[in-house]
């Protein structure tokens, strides 16, 4: 595999641990729609309905009666990138590397249910989306090397128990199947000059355009993981919720290729993987009913991003293509939130919250990372004892950030100076139905 796409390629997949417009790096908070309307705020610790099974499975001992829980969320990004990029051709020139709306909508679909077997132990199951990104830059993009088309998209399987020591300790264990698919594409973009350039002095006729693919990967994998939480109940009033989800790895086998001449590094449909360690991620929350009515909760989330070290490519035929140490670290999230109930058929949520970022000082435009708060409204409103809907919508506002990308490809140096804005819609609806 020739220096030219191993360099762009796997400097690319590093974009999938570089940055998110919603969530620390690329994992998704957006589990359930009743959390999106406190910010997420008290996860572990509070036990609205079947959803308890993605966040703490310990939380299940609190249901007497079989739950389920359906419905999803519409991730609607904005990002505005401000910038340029410089590329060596006869002297040096900068050309615009502006774009609006790189980040594509999305929709997380949820699903999830509880059985009681008795008073001491239950059982649940569920499927979400607990990791994931989408950016999609025009194809004759100018900065086409760095922001191309960016897929990552994990669908997580689970299956817990759950078992109720006494009136105050409950524990729970989960099983999590992860299934991820990728796709990464860049293009020449504004090398395009240059390379054709260099063809030229070689005395090749080959042209290269702008939208021509350097990197075009399509890979998808299995993964296994657990989960696992205690809570200790006070009284029915106050609670406290501790959850561990464990790391999954993941080994993307799929095809490369690109659209490159021979004399370029051409290669045509080639064999490779790519590893990607999903990390581990520690919640503890605390839920307080101050009145008949009227709750506070919070949490506080630790993802051990500090996990993911180092990126490793290999042909099938096991030659190591690519090698390289990065240093992310942890991030936490903080959230605080109140429920509210109107009466016995309304109830309304409010939260607010803050994301740390994960790469630091490094960043990439194919989805910057950036500090993020949010602030969030939500209701659930019950038609009978039995069936409710829960409706939400959270603000999520990015913190601008200004930095320097740098593509290095065969000698040639490609820099792109950059100030980016961003900010997320996020939709809630699930219905809910207890038997």
């Amino acid at each position: 595999m020739n220096k030219f796409l191993t360099k762009t390629l796997f400097a690319s997949a590093l974009t999938l641990c570089a940055g998110a417009a919603n969530a620390a790096a690329f994992q998704l908070q957006e589990v359930t729609t009743s959390g999106l309307g406190r910010a997420y705020a008290g996860e572990a610790a509070i036990a609205d309905n079947a959803g308890v099974v993605a966040t703490n499975p310990a939380l299940m001992t609190q249901f007497k009666r079989p739950e389920i829980s359906m419905g999803g969320i519409w991730v609607n990004p904005g990002v505005n990138i401000e910038g340029d990029i410089g590329v060596p051709a006869v002297g040096y020139r900068r050309v615009d590397a502006g774009y609006s709306d790189a980040i594509s909508s999305k929709f997380l679909p949820n699903a999830y249910w509880i059985y009681p077997i008795d008073e001491k132990f239950s059982v649940g199951g569920g499927a979400n989306v607990n990791y994931g990104l989408a950016t999609e830059y025009n194809a004759d993009y100018n900065a086409g090397l760095m922001g191309g088309t960016t897929d990552l998209t994990t669908i997580n399987l689970n299956l817990s128990g759950a078992y109720r020591l006494d009136e105050h300790w409950s524990f729970g264990l989960g099983l999590d199947v992860v299934y991820a698919e990728a796709k990464l594409s860049r293009r020449v973009g504004g090398l395009a000059p240059l390379l054709n350039a260099r063809l030229k002095m070689a005395g090749r006729s080959e042209t290269i355009l702008p939208t021509d693919f350097v990197t075009d990967l399509k890979g998808d994998d299995w993964g296994i993981g657990y989960n696992a939480g205690a809570t200790y109940q006070i009284n029915p009033n106050h609670r406290f919720g501790l959850a561990y989800h464990s790391k999954v790895k993941i080994k993307f086998d799929g095809t490369i290729e690109n659209d490159l001449p021979a004399g370029l590094g051409g290669l045509t449909k080639h064999d490779g993987s790519v590893e990607l360690n999903l990390p581990d991620y520690w919640e503890f929350s605390g839920y307080h009913q101050l009145t008949s009515n009227w709750a506070i909760h919070y949490s506080y989330k630790l993802t051990k991003w500090s996990r993911v070290q180092r990126l490793q490519a290999y042909t099938d035929s096991g030659v190591q293509v690519f090698d390289k140490t990065e240093h992310f670290g942890d991030t936490s999230r903080v959230a605080f939130g109140t429920t509210y109930d109107v009466n016995d058929k309304l109830t309304l949520r409010a939260g607010i919250a803050h994301d740390e970022g994960a790469a630091g000082r490094k960043s990439s435009i194919s989805i910057p990372d950036t500090h993020r708060m949010w602030y969030s409204l939500g209701a659930t409103y019950r038609f009978t004892p039995d069936l409710s809907v829960d409706l939400a919508y959270a603000y999520v506002h990015g913190k601008t950030r200004t930095f320097t990308e740098v593509e290095n490809v065969r000698g040639i140096s490609v820099e792109g100076r950059y100030k980016v804005r961003s900010q997320v819609n996020l939709y809630g609806l699930n219905l809910n139905y207890r038997f």
